[in-house]
């Protein structure tokens, strides 16, 4: 019996880091749908710079938040950098809130390390409760040109999948 106990465990363990990988840190259930534009909020950049959502008004805006901490939060960096080079020009702003609870001492020398070209902001409980809540890193909410919020997804995001909302919104 308890070789069965031990096998059990096993499983339930590799099930679980299952489930971690395929919906990111955090729980894997799907934003509120109930917002459908997108909150206005004010946070500061990593330099201190203030930061408006509504400053971006007429681009297409893809909202992240994510955590220095979290694996697939960190796997999806390269895909950002080369959407941002690709449709920055064409409209496209990639916001970055990081969530990580020590703020800048520990977010800014990775994004200086990681040499992310678009803005990260030092994120806070009140603009992820803004969004609907945040459950589990990341998630991302992708804004139309007129602030509607079009998508929004929990855990990592395909490629492919991200690229073709972007390029049918610009």
């Amino acid at each position: 019996m308890r070789n069965g106990s031990r096998h059990f465990g096993q499983v339930l363990v590799l099930g679980v880091v299952f489930v971690g990988l395929l919906f990111g840190c955090g729980r894997g259930a799907p934003p509120p749908a109930a917002i459908t534009t997108a909150p206005d909020f004010t946070l500061n950049d990593i330099d201190g710079k203030v930061f408006r959502l509504a400053d971006t008004k007429g681009t297409v805006r893809l909202v992240d938040f994510w955590a220095t901490w979290c694996a697939p939060c960190r796997e999806e960096i390269p895909m950002f950098k080369d959407l941002h080079a690709l449709y920055g020009a064409k409209g496209f702003t990639l916001v970055g809130i990081a969530m990580d609870d020590e703020g800048v001492p520990t977010v800014k020398p990775f994004v200086e390390e990681a040499k992310l070209p678009y803005v990260t902001l030092i994120g806070t409980e009140a603009v992820a409760e803004s969004f609907g809540g945040i459950v589990g890193f990341p998630s991302a909410f992708l804004i139309d040109r007129d602030g509607r919020i079009v998508d929004s997804w929990v855990g990592a995001v395909p490629r492919a999948v991200l690229e073709k909302r972007i390029q049918s919104l610009l």
